[in-house]
């Protein structure tokens, strides 16, 4: 999950803006979708003119109170946000809240993984509690993110092969479109692309 990093040199912070209950809180809105390369936080689906994001609190204790900041706000699709707010109650206690070990860069990687094929995500470490709890709470392997995300990459795939393109047609693809590049962990492992440069073209 490219976008749960957190920039220790953020606008955001040099600004020191934060969430006013009530307010548009357009700025920084746009800014943490600007850092978020346009895409849901929680998801990674790439945010279309249809959809209406919001600036999510990532622990929902916090909101109001003199710890809610940049390191608990995100730019979030509101599908997103609402399966999370069911899950509160269950991961009030969690240590990802603490710890927030997936703010850091390349952390998440190191401990959470996309399974090709299967189309879920699990911890690397059977016995990382915190890493499975983390994907439980956001909701990645949620029925309709999966089936979402699976049916996204599946598309994309046939028109590949129905093409017989090469890597670096199917990189030209997105290139052209870059709307089709929702998904981009799921891209990268099922496709073997490598699509990181193009996300920078994705806002």
């Amino acid at each position: 999950m490219r976008f749960l990093g957190k920039d220790p040199a953020s606008q955001i912070l040099s600004l020191g803006l934060v969430y006013r209950e009530g307010a548009h809180n357009d700025r920084l809105l746009a800014l943490l979708r600007a850092e978020q390369r346009g895409y849901c936080a929680y998801t990674e689906k790439r945010f279309s003119a249809h959809d209406t994001p919001a600036v999510e609190h990532f622990d929902p204790r916090l909101k109001g109170t003199v710890d809610d900041g940049y390191r608990n706000y995100y730019a979030a699709l509101q599908s997103a946000n609402q399966r999370k707010r069911r899950k509160d109650a269950k991961h009030e206690h969690a240590r990802f809240f603490v710890t927030r070990f997936f703010q850091a860069a390349g952390a998440f990687e190191r401990r959470i993984r996309y399974i090709a094929g299967d189309g879920v995500y699990e911890e690397i470490d059977p016995t990382d509690s915190e890493a499975r709890a983390l994907i439980d709470y956001l909701g990645l392997n949620d029925h309709d993110v999966v089936d979402e995300r699976r049916k996204h990459v599946a598309r994309l795939r046939d028109i590949f092969l129905r093409a017989t393109w090469s890597a670096e047609q199917q990189l030209q693809h997105f290139h052209r479109h870059p709307e089709e590049l929702s998904y981009p962990t799921a891209l990268t492992v099922e496709l073997s692309l490598d699509i990181e440069p193009l996300l920078t073209r994705s806002r």
